[in-house]
């Protein structure tokens, strides 16, 4: 029972670290000007009509 318990408390620690992740990801967007949302909107309206190139098409592998 105890590793069971260890497991549960490590999956819930990965968790909260994934969502520590987002949160700081997503900092600073309110404070973004009319203009620069504007921006982010065309470029996630371009990425979903698949206008972007692939991490490992930039860079290689």
């Amino acid at each position: 029972m105890g590793d069971t318990l260890l497991e549960k408390i490590n999956h819930i620690e990965k968790m909260i670290l994934e969502l520590n992740t987002k949160i700081d990801n997503f900092l600073g967007y309110e404070d973004l000007s009319e203009e620069e949302k504007k921006e982010v909107d065309e470029v996630r309206e371009e990425m979903k009509q698949g206008e972007y190139v692939e991490f490992e098409e930039l860079f290689g592998e």
